[in-house]
């Protein structure tokens, strides 16, 4: 239950576990594999980018249904003790399967079909609400990425390759909310003709990047080690110079919502204990389910897509029965 009386301050954890990254490049750069390496990953694979890489838990998702399954799970206890970061691969079919997933709810071939343009809208709608399930879970969450590339005009004469993120306008609107890093994977050659990779966290004039990580280094040796060691080190800057408070690690508290069968249930209870208390109780009961409802209605009328209101109506006859 909310309560704002009993609220910690925010601290800034050294753990990944809780971070949010969207990481994107080109294919078989090493997307993939480093999302891999965040501990106790569970891998939703949109697509099979895992083939060669050993010893990871991944799980195939054919239909947004499928994805929804899997949300369901994952708010199980056991499964918060078996993973910390759930990563998605990749992020733009996981969208088109959202797409499809409200196509089919509407009875229609294309989004374009529904009317006014709510197909979009519900599709944003339906994308960003699962994912902010994950992290309202406690999860970390890594969103993987293709590359967009385009030619942008500089003068008359020259032209500027732009690397970007390759994913719907509306579906790129969503994750740049969520994450705290959007890193762009480059490989890079020397005069030698030696490879190194790197992950890029900050917009350079040719790549869309950035972080909410203030001292974050611009440019990180790609790994996962290295990427907690300049997180750490961005951390450490922000204690020194801004006085943020930082600990090793932040539990997740979620709190488990109560299920439509418990609140009717609790609700039948307290209706007895108040109507028998003072018969009268029963029209203040009904007054306030007028108000949350906006409209007449009894406690035996609520259905469970109505259960967010059938609780607030619970806590009102909660504060009744403390009052009795």
């Amino acid at each position: 239950m909310i309560d704002i009386l009993n609220i910690e301050p925010t601290v800034i954890s050294r753990d990944l576990k809780g971070k949010y990254i969207l990481l994107y490049g080109k294919p078989k750069v090493g997307k993939t594999t480093l999302a891999s390496n965040f501990p106790n990953n569970l891998l939703v694979a949109f697509e099979k980018g895992y083939n060669a890489i050993d010893g990871i838990r991944a799980i195939d998702i054919n239909k947004w249904a499928d994805f929804k399954q899997v949300l369901r799970q994952l708010e199980k206890p056991e499964a918060k003790e078996m993973y910390d970061t759930i990563t998605i691969d990749t992020t733009t079919i996981a969208y088109e399967m959202c797409e499809s997933f409200i196509c089919a709810q509407n009875g229609v071939q294309t989004i374009s079909d529904i009317p006014w343009g709510q197909g979009y809208a519900a599709t944003k709608k339906e994308f960003e609400n699962s994912l902010r399930r994950i992290t309202m879970m406690g999860y970390g969450l890594v969103l993987i990425s293709h590359v967009d590339r385009r030619l942008e005009a500089i003068d008359e004469s020259n032209e500027v390759e732009i690397l970007a993120p390759s994913m719907p306008k509306r579906c790129y609107e969503v994750v740049n909310q969520i994450v705290d890093i959007i890193g762009y994977i480059s490989t890079e050659w020397d005069n030698d003709g030696n490879s190194s990779r790197w992950l890029y966290t900050r917009a350079t004039p040719t790549i869309m990047a950035g972080t909410r990580f203030r001292y974050l280094e611009p440019r990180i040796p790609l790994g996962y080690d290295s990427l907690v060691e300049a997180i750490n080190k961005a951390i450490d800057k922000q204690k020194e110079l801004d006085g943020a408070t930082v600990v090793d690690k932040v539990e997740s508290r979620v709190e488990e919502e109560m299920t439509f069968d418990q609140i009717r249930a609790e609700a039948q209870e307290l209706w007895t204990t108040l109507v028998g208390a003072a018969e009268e109780n029963a029209d203040k009961i009904l007054k306030k389910v007028e108000m949350t409802f906006g409209r007449k209605m009894k406690l035996s009328d609520i259905t469970e897509d109505q259960k967010d209101l059938f609780f607030l109506v619970l806590l009102d006859m909660r504060e009744m029965n403390s009052a009795l």
